[in-house]
């Protein structure tokens, strides 16, 4: 049984832009930046996985990492939310814990105070240093990693389908080898990112950046499914990189 790579890149073609325009037009108040293909391996295995769809705008970007941040900041013991309601008690400078009166010169607990108040500013400074020094928009950020998205693991072939194209996929790769059977998946999914890009920017409000996702060939992949422009625009650092590689 060999494999229509025309009809398999029409059904994940229409789907993805099934799924992907219900979504941006359930939020339109957000902004769409980026869409993916992900989580077919090119490596060999038993089976070849049909793959998910995944995008994400700018607003629900900002709102998975303030909630990654407080999340952060509780483990650390620092639940912020609770200082605003917080309010000290009437006798809270007469009295400790023991029911003993306090000194008016424990200056110890006065630096103790002082150190704790330290301490928070410094979690906070060492956030976000950390955020920044993370290269928040950068390729290897969770910007550009499909599967940190907020819209991250859909679907696009039911089961039944998934499993038929899934056995021709693999027949045709113990006929003819695995190495070249993936390579022309992969071809097939780069001109689905092609068609997305192309039938998706007239509903955002951005140039959507449309691309395949693989850990192993991810600047390759990347740079055959964006525009020079968006190249440029997105990801200056790779385009530097290439620059630099041809003067070599």
């Amino acid at each position: 049984m060999g494999v229509d790579w025309t009809a398999l890149e029409e059904a994940l073609r229409v789907s993805a832009l099934r799924h992907a325009a219900e979504i941006i037009e359930q939020h339109p108040n957000q902004d769409f930046y980026a869409i993916a293909l992900h989580g077919v391996s090119t490596e060999e295995s038993e089976s070849i996985d049909m793959p998910l769809l995944a995008l994400n705008s700018i607003q629900a970007l900002e709102r998975d990492r303030l909630t990654e941040t407080r999340e952060l900041l509780v483990v650390r013991g620092e639940d912020l939310d609770n200082e605003e309601f917080y309010e000290d008690r009437a006798d809270a400078d007469e009295f400790s814990g023991s029911g003993e009166p306090e000194s008016d010169d424990d200056t110890d607990s006065e630096d103790e105070d002082d150190s704790d108040t330290e301490d928070i500013d410094q979690v906070l400074q060492a956030l976000e240093a950390d955020l920044e020094s993370d290269d928040q928009d950068g390729f290897y950020s969770d910007k550009w990693e499909p599967s940190d998205w907020h819209w991250s693991s859909i679907e696009l072939i039911e089961d039944v389908a998934a499993e038929i194209w899934g056995d021709a996929l693999r027949a045709l790769a113990e006929r003819e080898g695995w190495s070249r059977t993936i390579r022309t998946y992969y071809r097939t999914m780069v001109k689905v990112a092609l068609g997305l890009r192309d039938e998706l920017n007239e509903r955002t409000k951005v140039d959507l950046v449309t691309y395949v996702a693989d850990d192993d060939h991810a600047e390759a992949l990347l740079r055959l499914c964006l525009t020079p422009q968006q190249l440029t625009e997105h990801f200056p650092d790779i385009v530097l990189d290439d620059s630099m590689s041809e003067t070599s």
